[in-house]
């Protein structure tokens, strides 16, 4: 459902942000900038723990935000690779019973999930309710006001009951700070949005950034995304950061081990971000990715999904994008083109808040199982067995005996326009594309509007 906005966004310098060089790994604990009146602040409680807090009548929607102490372990063995030891507080049940359930919520298939989670960041995460199907269900009813629990625990706990082989399974011994935030009424059918925008590149600066033609064009492909969620993009304002981080952080590394590590420089940029209802983003010259796929680049990179919404400047709040391209507009004509430099990074900007705000990818590179697949049943899906060539099915993940290398799912095998061949048009597909249209399905309009850092218009 496609809003129509009044006007454009009122866009404004911000000026040096005032921050010193740590001097070495940060990881703080800090304080939400979401309404009071609906914030629950659980304190810190240990893994294991179960908590109780308070939805009052009329909740539609919550998000648990759980920071951790700079002694958790952060890297979990799971089956041999290492992942982020993400915070998950589950069960979490309503006065009628268990809503989510990790990990026996994985016999069902995403879209019948309540709540769907994805161990992403290290220490610090999210989870938002509703981000699926099932859950916007379920808000549209409401949810059942009174005493609701939770129980305190992440992937290094869960990895017990899911025989992942790492020695520490199972432990209680890390501890987590427990924020509850809640929504009420209705799912908006409109909201608005602010965005706060570091430069951390060399090559420009917040004085100019407003009325540089190049930063317009980015915006205005921005604005026509979430446009199609019933969003308005409002407030953007953007921030030069010190010289010391320019230049420590104007070339960024990322991998899925790095961001298993909240000490790595992807992480510790994330926790110079400033206070406010905002998604934060860190335009940086490049970004470089160890044992990249040949022929591939990495031009965006969320520090969670989703998004520890109001949280800013932990580990995990906020977004890298590559801003390399943002003046190679030669190319730029009356329609989007893969090859104008501020349409490009504009997909990436509303891609990576789309993240920030729930959604996860419609399909994810090898569309070979069901975990590949977003919890929403109105998006299309590309699966490999159907959708690539038929001399490339043999490479399938879910075929027998596939290569060490799967065959992918790109954006010429995934625009056929069928629920089962689709979505390589969509602003979250995995991959960023020529068959790219930024669009977005009536009911991921719905799980963005739901987020905390979205206001009902």
């Amino acid at each position: 459902m496609a809003t129509s906005c009044s006007a454009g966004p009122s866009v404004t310098s911000g000026g040096t942000i005032n921050v010193t060089d740590p001097g070495g790994c940060f990881q703080p604990i800090v304080q939400s900038t979401f309404d009071p009146a609906q914030t629950l602040s659980l304190g810190m409680h240990q893994v294991g723990d179960k908590v109780q807090f308070q939805l009052p009548s009329g909740t539609s929607g919550f998000t648990v935000v759980s920071q951790g102490q700079s002694t958790n372990v952060s890297e979990v063995s799971v089956y041999g690779d290492l992942l982020p030891n993400s915070p998950v507080p589950t069960p979490i049940a309503s006065p009628n019973g268990t809503v989510f359930d990790y990990p026996s919520s994985f016999s069902q298939p995403p879209s019948d999930r309540t709540l769907t989670w994805s161990p992403i960041s290290p220490v610090t995460a999210a989870v938002t309710f509703p981000n699926g199907t099932a859950g916007l269900l379920e808000a549209a009813k409401g949810l059942t006001p009174g005493t609701w629990s939770l129980t305190v625990s992440d992937l290094l706990h869960e990895c017990q009951a899911l025989q992942c082989g790492d020695p520490g399974s199972g432990s209680t011994a890390n501890h987590y700070d427990i924020t509850v935030l809640t929504r009420s009424g209705a799912i908006p059918t409109s909201g608005g949005l602010d965005l706060a925008i570091y430069l951390v590149s060399t090559s420009f600066t917040a004085a100019n950034a407003p009325t540089d033609p190049n930063f317009q064009r980015m915006l205005q492909r921005v604005e026509a995304d979430f446009a199609r969620a019933g969003i308005c993009l409002q407030n953007v304002t953007y921030y030069d950061v010190p010289d010391w981080a320019r230049t420590r952080w104007a070339t960024v590394s990322v991998s899925t081990g790095l961001a298993a590590e909240p000490c790595s420089e992807y992480r510790q940029l994330l926790t110079l971000a400033r206070p406010g209802n905002v998604v934060s983003l860190f335009f940086v010259d490049q970004i470089t990715e160890p044992n990249a796929p040949a022929g591939t680049r990495l031009i965006g990179y969320d520090g969670s999904i989703p998004g520890v919404s109001t949280f800013n400047g932990t580990t995990a709040g906020g977004a890298l994008v590559s801003s390399g391209d943002l003046s190679s507009s030669s190319s730029c004509g009356s329609s989007f083109s893969l090859s104008c430099g501020p349409d490009q990074v504009g997909e990436t900007v509303a891609h990576e808040v789309g993240h920030a705000l729930g959604l996860f990818h419609p399909t994810e590179s090898q569309g070979a199982s069901g975990e590949d697949f977003d919890p929403l049943t109105d998006t299309p899906q590309c699966l490999c067995s159907l959708c690539v060539s038929a001399s490339a099915r043999s490479g399938c993940a879910d075929q027998s005996n596939p290569p060490a290398q799967p065959t992918v799912v790109d954006g010429s095998s995934c625009h056929q326009g069928t629920q089962a061949c689709g979505g390589a048009d969509y602003l979250m597909f995995w991959q960023l594309s020529d068959q790219s249209q930024g669009n977005l399905s009536p009911q991921e309009g719905q799980v963005m509007r739901m987020n905390p850092l979205v206001r009902p218009l």
